[in-house]
């Protein structure tokens, strides 16, 4: 049962147990019916391989109650950690565990959800490259080692993938999280500084730096519950034509058919997306020196953002600003960051219990 957007949308979970049971023992998506092929790229490079080994194992622990989804990028990452941070002080996302794509809900009141996409999407001329498809869309594939037409994951990892420019895109992303006109300047200069201090590849924004090894690319696996998958998730062809084929729907899909491979179309509405009882996010860094310090870069940016984000009336104005108007009833204006934390055993099983 769904409630209404300003009261923050709710769903009842439950999926019977003997479907559950035979999606675990099918295993990990990408897996089935496929060969552990990581592709030469990877294969030869010990981080890399890690990586797609670990995500294989999210995948493994997931496979019941979950769908899975890859998305590629490079330049975006600093403005995903910027809102991962955000999301960890207003609500209480785990920003310590993946990047957050979408943090402004603006457009989500417009477009909230796939159905309501698919109806918008026949206007756009530009396809999925429409702004109002950027400020709730994320393009993704539906397996880590499917062959994509686009940006199949073993070949995009350890380079990213990216398009358009960045250039004072931080710092509107600053100003529309709350951060007040004065000091938005100085924080982004202090957030690069940051951002170079623990390897993170900036050099898509001016200003910033290219990482050490050159590798900018970055995996977000993202993790959404079984029943939410057709609410929130079309399959896709290249630029976000819809794909009618494995449209039956979407769940059934990904749970019946193998080896499943294909773009898919995500409307990451971020009262949804926020909560790890509907989804969870690993990042996977390429870098291997800004993957290890990640956490820790996390750690250092929310103390960054505390003390300008640390009166309550701020953090108040701030997510009305970010969900444009009154916040879903679930939010608190008390600093939520330590209440964000969470053992990475438990945010890493496939239970809440």
């Amino acid at each position: 049962a769904e409630a209404g957007a300003a009261e923050g949308v709710k769903f009842d979970l439950g999926l019977p147990a003997d479907f559950v049971a035979k999606q675990k023992a099918l295993g990990a998506v990408s897996l089935r019916k496929r060969k552990r092929d990581y592709g030469p790229i990877v294969y030869k490079d010990a981080h890399g391989k890690a990586c797609f080994d670990e995500m294989l194992k999210n995948e493994q622990e997931f496979s019941g109650e979950w769908v899975v989804f890859y998305h590629s990028y490079s330049c975006a990452a600093i403005l995903y950690e910027v809102q991962a941070a955000v999301g960890s002080v207003l609500f209480r996302f785990k920003a310590e565990f993946a990047g957050l794509p979408r943090i402004l809900a603006h457009g989500f009141k417009h477009i909230p959800d796939a159905s309501r996409m698919l109806e918008e999407f026949p206007k756009w001329k530009d396809q999925d490259h429409n702004p109002a498809f950027k400020a709730v869309g994320l393009c993704a594939t539906s397996g880590l080692l499917a062959p994509d037409s686009e940006a199949p994951a073993k070949s995009v990892f350890l380079a990213g993938y990216s398009v358009g420019s960045l250039a004072g895109v931080l710092q509107k992303l600053l100003g529309a999280v709350g951060v007040p006109k004065g000091k938005i300047e100085g924080l982004a200069k202090d957030i690069l500084g940051l951002s170079s201090k623990h390897g993170l590849d900036t050099s898509g924004i001016p200003g910033g730096k290219k990482c050490k090894s050159g590798r900018s690319g970055h995996m977000l696996q993202i993790f959404l519950r079984r029943e939410l998958c057709d609410k929130y998730v079309y399959p896709a062809f290249p630029f976000g034509v819809p794909d009618k084929k494995r449209d039956l729907p979407l769940s059934k899909y990904l749970a019946e058919k193998s080896p499943v491979e294909g773009q898919v179309r995500i409307t990451l509405n971020p009262d949804v997306f926020l909560r790890a009882t509907y989804a969870r996010m690993f990042t996977f860094s390429a870098d291997p020196t800004y993957h290890k310090n990640r956490s820790a870069f996390i750690k250092e940016l929310v103390e960054l953002l505390e003390p300008i984000l640390g009166d309550e009336a701020v953090r108040e104005k701030a997510a009305k600003g970010i969900f444009g108007g009154k916040p879903p009833e679930w939010w608190t204006p008390e600093d939520q960051s330590d209440k964000a934390a969470m053992p990475a055993g438990r945010y890493a099983s496939s239970s809440m219990d």
